[in-house]
This record gives structure tokens, C-alpha cells and sequence, in this order.
């Protein structure tokens, strides 16, 4: 009798996932529990980090508006901020005031700021860690100055931390005036990219990455996200065979395992991309909508 052996490909492959549930929060309602802010008191809250705002009229609060809120293990949390104005920024009467990001920073922050070798390098690292302390501030219910932030260190955005509820990874990426943060329960790499403007001079590079300047754009997002989740740096190994993925949401075999993609357009000039280990059904958005 001839027997037909089954045999199972047990390789993973590229392949679209569910698309996650989005939810868009005011940037400046995080960490505010279910409060609802109207009138100046939104205005204020949405501009400027004013612990004042948030903790006004506490004694007709419930307990439960005090509560941290907490980012389960299937949830991907983002932050958008403009790095222009307050706290980034402050200028004219609110420099060295409580909206001053720079006055939340300790003398050792500053210290490997002044270390760092060009401006941009030093915006960078200092925007970071204000974003940090906004973020952790509120979700400790502190002052930005006291929030228990991970250590600094310069040129390293992905950081594992404790939150309120226990180890969090978080991930930043820059893209010109816009400064975003990724956070989850487990690690997580963050994006952004831009087409690069083509000239004259670069039809020897359309010619080896086909397509059109954004495809190509979220081609490099992609790959970048997957290299630094698996920690390799700004480059994915050599010989690396990742296709160009056109669905925004997708797991991808790389470096042993399954990593899934989640592509977030933010404009038709932006792209960011998060990556994580393990799938995500829903990702809050903070400042993330103008």
C-alpha cells in the first residue's frame, strides 16, 4: 500500500492581521481619569502640562477619577507632540514658569545635554526626557519634576521601565517639529519616516528602490522598526528578504520569530510604525488628531 507522508510548513509568512481598535484622546486628557474638562479649563489642559488645571476641585472628584489608567497587554499606547511652544519650548513670560519643560529636568539630564556634541543631538535628548516626564507625571500623578522616569542616556529611545502597574517598554521617534511616543506591556520599536525630497541627482536611487518616494518611504519605516525590535540597531541583517508590505497591518517572520507591523499614516507625507512581539487589539491615541 502506497502511503502518502503529510507534511506541515511550519515557516511563518507575511500576512495581514486584524485591524486594531483606535481610540483618540485630547493629549491633554491623559492621566485625567473620566473627567471631563470644558470652556478655558479644556484650553488650558490641551496646552500646557498645568497641574493646577488637572487637580482643581479635587475634593468633588471620585476615587476612582485618581485611578491610573492602566495599558493591558494587547494595548499599544502613542503620544503626538508638538515640539514647538510649551513645555518644549517656552519662551517670553512662561520661560522658567511651572509650563517650562526645561525646569522639570534634573542637573544631570541637563549635564549629558550640554555633553552631546551637536544642537539637534542635544533638542533631541531634551525633548525626550520633557515627554517623559509629561507622560509619567501624569500617569504617577506627580509634578513632571518628581515623576519617576528611567535613567537618561543620550542617543537610546527605547527604555523598559515600572509604571504604575508594572514593567512597561516605551519606544520615541522624531520627525521634524513632531515628537511621538510608543508604550506597551512588552517591547515595543517606533518609527517615523518621510519621502526624501528626489532631485536630479537621484535617479540612480529611484532606480534601486522602485516605486514611488512614500512607498518606499514606509518600506524603510518598516524594516527599521523590525531591526531595532529585534535589536540590531538602525539595520536589518544582511540578506534580510522583507517584502514590500502594502497592507498597514501585518505579522512578519524575522530573527526566529513573528513580529507584527501596525502602520499609522499621519499624514500624506508621514509615516509612523510601531512594532511589537505579540499582536495588538487596541491602541489609544493621545494629541494624536489636531
Amino acid at each position: 500500500m502506497l502511503m502518502l507522508k503529510r507534511t506541515v510548513d511550519l515557516t511563518p509568512r507575511v500576512a495581514s492581521i486584524p485591524t486594531p481598535s483606535m481610540t483618540y484622546v485630547p493629549l491633554g486628557q491623559f492621566g485625567q481619569g473620566e473627567r471631563k474638562l470644558s470652556g478655558g479649563e479644556q484650553h488650558r489642559a490641551l496646552a500646557s502640562s498645568d497641574r493646577q488645571t488637572a487637580e482643581k476641585s479635587d475634593g468633588d472628584r471620585p476615587a476612582a477619577a485618581h485611578a491610573s489608567p492602566q495599558c493591558g497587554g494587547d494595548e499599544l499606547w502613542l503620544w503626538r507632540f508638538l515640539l514647538a511652544g510649551r513645555p518644549f519650548g517656552a519662551t517670553g513670560a512662561s520661560a522658567g514658569g511651572p509650563d517650562d519643560g526645561a525646569t522639570w529636568l534634573s542637573g544631570a539630564e541637563h549635564a549629558l545635554a550640554r555633553r552631546l556634541p551637536r544642537p539637534q543631538m542635544r533638542h533631541r535628548f531634551l525633548s525626550e526626557r520633557i515627554a517623559l516626564r509629561w507622560i509619567f507625571g501624569r500617569w504617577f500623578h506627580c509634578p513632571p519634576a518628581q515623576a519617576p522616569v528611567p535613567a537618561p542616556t543620550p542617543g537610546v529611545s527605547s527604555l523598559a521601565c515600572d509604571g504604575p502597574h508594572g514593567k512597561v517598554w516605551v519606544d520615541m521617534a522624531h520627525a521634524g517639529l513632531w515628537l511621538f511616543v510608543a508604550m506597551g506591556q512588552g517591547p515595543v520599536a517606533l518609527t517615523a519616516h518621510a519621502p526624501a525630497p528626489t532631485g536630479p541627482d537621484d535617479t540612480a536611487r529611484r532606480s534601486a528602490q522602485p516605486g514611488d518616494p512614500f512607498s518606499v518611504a514606509r518600506d524603510a519605516a518598516h524594516r527599521l522598526c523590525l531591526a531595532r525590535l529585534a535589536g540590531e540597531g538602525q539595520a536589518l541583517a544582511t540578506g534580510a528578504a522583507i517584502p514590500l508590505l502594502a497592507h498597514p497591518y501585518v505579522s512578519v517572520p524575522y530573527a526566529g520569530r513573528t513580529r507584527y507591523l501596525y502602520d499609522m499614516s499621519v499624514s500624506s507625507r508621514l509615516t509612523v510604525v510601531a512594532a511589537r512581539d505579540s499582536i495588538v487589539h487596541r491602541m489609544r491615541a493621545f494629541g494624536w488628531q489636531n
